[in-house]
């Protein structure tokens, strides 16, 4: 997540460079809710602390407006389609999300 953080504030760095305004922050989806829940929250535990860089990273540019992270089940990650094996019926839900058709096999 922190490395996604970090290449959104340069692509909206650049892009206000060139003279493109965001009036709302970037979405970056996750389907993890613990790391949804330490990114909103700057209190970290002895479990955390190998990770409190990143965590800062992303929990600043939380509160400041630049990302905001909504939930997404897993079952719903588009992503999944181009890093995963999937059963037939589940490729072609996925294929149907990314607007794709598919040519019937003969």
């Amino acid at each position: 997540m922190a490395s996604t953080t970090k290449e959104i504030v340069w692509l909206r760095w650049l892009l206000a460079n060139m003279g493109i305004s965001f009036s709302h922050p970037t979405l970056i989806y996750c389907d993890n809710q613990s790391s949804i829940q330490i990114a909103h929250n700057s209190v970290f535990h002895e479990r955390t602390k190998h990770i409190e860089i990143d965590c800062h990273l992303t929990h600043y540019h939380l509160k400041h407006g630049i990302i905001a992270l909504p939930f997404v089940p897993s079952s719903l990650q588009i992503a999944d389609f181009f890093t995963k094996v999937h059963s037939i019926s589940r490729f072609c839900f996925l294929v149907g999300k990314l607007s794709i058709l598919v040519a019937a096999a003969s």
